[in-house]
């Protein structure tokens, strides 16, 4: 992406135990102490086992196949952008804490990201003793265009995107991609699934076009907002018929009546069809 508030931190695969040359190709490939480490495990308890590395010494505990990918401070706020076709939600979790930069004689940490990104989590490695740098949320067109660039690069359409926001530049840092992620949080996945499939299914999945719906919810703690946003042509308002409209809040806080441009689930799908689908559904996202 040719965008200046987007970015990616430097990363590297190790394939081997740490050797002499480790440091060199470290800095050939623009890493930077501290660093993330990361297991090439994509599922399983194990993939959400991670470390800190602040100096050399630390090098020795890595145990690869792994990727190491340097450390950018945001304040403690992680963004998970859920995505499922042509919508998105993006949900705020704690994360780590920001960290000195350079080397530091500080020991490795190592430790469980379900234990530090979750929403009910708790840890020391979240406590921010204060915000530093710039503190900004989210941008909604730079996050409708990290999730358009990524679907038509990976030709997915069930995926997630882990998502900070460098404290010191503003830009918005993609530092994973997850398939098939949980989306917990997100409320209304079983209808936006549907209507995915009902799209796929009809041949009218349309490219991402224009913002078709912003619903702001309340986050129980911190106060900040999070975003659904919802992108569709408008090939779909045949289906949902052109008097259907729906209400969204405007930057200025008033009420602005819209057309729906979405695909309509019950249009589109017979009854019997999404009961079953959302009851074998949750049966199986409440079994993981």
């Amino acid at each position: 992406l040719a965008d200046e508030r987007i970015c990616s931190p430097p990363f590297m695969e190790l394939t081997s135990a740490c050797g002499e040359d480790t440091l060199q190709l470290i800095e050939k490939n623009g890493l930077a102490f501290p660093f993330i480490c990361k297991t090439r495990v994509a599922h399983g308890t194990n993939s959400h086992e991670m470390a800190i590395i602040f100096n050399q010494e630390g090098l020795k505990a890595v145990r690869p196949p792994c990727v190491i990918q340097s450390f950018i401070n945001h304040n403690a706020v992680l963004y998970k952008v859920f995505v499922v076709g042509e919508s998105y939600t993006v949900v705020k979790r704690p994360s780590l804490k920001n960290f000195s930069a350079g080397i530091s004689d500080r020991e490795s940490i190592f430790f469980n990201s379900h234990n530090v990104s979750k929403p009910e989590s708790s840890s020391v490695l979240t406590a921010l003793d204060k915000i530093e740098g710039v503190f900004e949320r989210p941008n909604d067109d730079v996050i409708r265009e990290i999730s358009k660039a990524l679907r038509q690069a990976l030709g997915v359409s069930l995926f997630g995107i882990d998502i900070i926001i460098n404290n010191q530049t503003g830009q918005h840092a993609v530092i994973d991609i997850n398939a098939f992620p949980g989306y917990e949080g997100v409320s209304e996945f079983f209808t936006d699934l549907l209507n995915h499939i009902a799209a796929v299914l009809q041949g009218q999945v349309p490219e991402v076009t224009q913002l078709n719906r912003s619903k702001l919810l309340a986050e129980q703690t911190g106060g900040i907002m999070d975003e659904r946003i919802c992108c569709a042509s408008t090939g779909c308002l045949s289906v949902m018929g052109k008097d259907s409209s729906w209400i969204v809040e405007s930057e200025t806080n008033s009420s602005v009546k819209l057309q729906h441009q979405r695909l309509g689930c019950n249009s589109a799908v017979s009854p019997s069809f999404q009961q079953h689908c959302v009851a074998t559904l949750a049966t199986k996202a409440s079994s993981q």
